[in-house]
């Protein structure tokens, strides 16, 4: 497998450039990336297909398997939810729960009660916590920009060790935390178009992120990198 170093440099390449061209770019180009369906989605998609995979592979070749199965069952539903569970794919449809979807899609995320939430918002309350961009959010940085912090206490890194909580190293830290800064930060300077286009972005940077995690930490190595 390719080293950890190698890996937050790709990350960083890919990052910053998804961000500029989002924030450079032709609007015609950046609108058709980013669209329903456009390349961003399926970018998306395709990043927690392979972590996906690359977890389920590896609880065949770890000793510890919390870790590779929790990662296997979140990446199994972020999947099924970025692609409103290959409804569209396979021409199928849950007009149940599409009719109280905000976007009429057959997933969780875009149901009418679990939106909003904004924090740029005037209006944030405690309780848009709850929405379902901020409980991705709370779950994604606080397993990667929190909990190394708390692995100082030991109880808690007893218990993270116990699971096989593998630590992100400080490069895949750095990176990961200016790329969503940065991304977040742009939103202040941006017009409502691009600000959807940096939204649309930032989920696939997620993805792109949790793969990265899977095969640079999740996948058993060898030999230390």
């Amino acid at each position: 497998m390719v080293s950890n170093r190698a890996l937050s440099a790709l990350a960083f390449l890919f990052g910053i450039g998804s961000l500029s061209f989002i924030w450079f770019g032709g609007p015609d180009d950046v609108s058709r990336l980013t669209q329903e369906d456009g390349v961003v989605e399926n970018l998306s998609a395709l990043f927690y297909m392979i972590a996906l995979i690359v977890c389920f592979i590896s609880i065949f070749k770890v000793e510890k398997l919390v870790l590779p199965i929790i990662w296997l069952f979140l990446c199994f539903i972020f999947l099924g939810e970025e692609t409103s569970w290959f409804t569209r794919l396979f021409q199928y449809s849950a007009p149940l729960v599409e009719q109280l979807n905000a976007q009429g899609e057959f997933n969780l995320h875009n149901m009418d009660v679990l939106q909003g939430g904004n924090l740029s918002d005037s209006s944030f309350e405690l309780g848009s916590l709850l929405k379902s961009q901020n409980l991705f959010r709370i779950g994604f940085f606080g397993y990667f920009l929190i909990i190394p912090f708390f692995l100082y206490v030991p109880l808690l890194e007893k218990v993270m060790s116990n699971i096989g909580y593998q630590k992100p190293d400080i490069a895949f830290f750095l990176v990961l935390f200016l790329v969503f800064f940065l991304s977040f930060f742009a939103v202040l300077f941006s017009p409502e178009e691009v600000k959807s286009a940096l939204a649309e972005t930032r989920e696939m940077l997620y993805a792109f992120f949790i793969m990265l995690y899977a095969i640079a930490y999740i996948w058993p190595k060898k030999t230390p990198t």
